[in-house]
């Protein structure tokens, strides 16, 4: 029975529901994630106004030709205009910096949590996802309140003149002005994405051999090189 079960490709009804549910997740991303980037792609190659089939294909002689027009991505250049360039690389130069303070932030934590006892791991995890627990939007604008004027980060950088420093430094353009700066966009970022970077962080290092750190110093090296 197994073997020409196997000839004739038969499948028993519980492999044909298996297959059902790991097919539900391809679905998904075929419906959310391919066809929004197919759209968008039509848009990418068409005419400013109202999309149409046609904007992208013609009928000629019976058959269909596909036309392409790369106007849109021929503004991406220099010689064209310098707006889109910039914005390009001004999201870059912030996605670097943003992952920067991620991981120098991060990388402490998620190994104090990898070492820390197995009784107090589950809390700083908890104290790790408890900002899932809220929306995103509200956990960005309660930002606006400490770093407005007079909220209590902002005072507490213009009591300690730090406000001079980061002036100096480029960061802000006034002294005591925190918000729509460059300063409030790296720290909204960072805590924001923060999160993400302790996760697979502490979840690398909670299965790190300890052995191979007590090899590493009998063979020399310190706990920084």
């Amino acid at each position: 029975m197994e073997a020409s079960d196997k000839k004739t490709g038969w499948r028993p009804s519980w492999w044909r529901g298996r297959t059902a549910v790991i097919g539900v997740p391809y679905v998904w991303l075929l419906l959310f994630f391919l066809a929004p980037f197919l759209i968008v792609a039509n848009y990418s190659i068409s005419e400013m106004g109202a999309i149409r089939a046609e904007d992208i294909s013609s009928v000629s002689e019976g058959a269909i030709r596909l036309v392409m027009k790369y106007t849109n991505y021929q503004r991406l250049l220099p010689t064209q205009d310098t707006l889109y360039l910039v914005a390009y690389w001004s999201s870059i130069k912030y996605a670097f910096v943003t992952t920067f303070f991620c991981l120098l932030i991060g990388y402490p934590f998620a190994y104090f949590m990898a070492r820390a006892r197995q009784s107090l791991q589950p809390t700083l995890l908890m104290l790790v996802m408890l900002p899932f627990w809220t929306s995103f939007l509200l956990r960005v604008y309660a930002w606006k309140g400490l770093l407005d004027e007079g909220g209590w980060v902002a005072s507490v950088i213009t009591r300690t003149h730090f406000d001079q420093v980061l002036v100096w430094l480029g960061v802000i353009e006034v002294p005591g002005q925190l918000m729509h700066t460059t300063f409030s966009l790296i720290i909204g970022m960072t805590y924001t994405y923060l999160p993400f970077m302790i996760l697979p962080l502490y979840a690398n290092l909670s299965k790190m051999d300890l052995r191979l750190l007590e090899a590493a110093s009998d063979l020399g090296a310190t706990p920084w090189v």
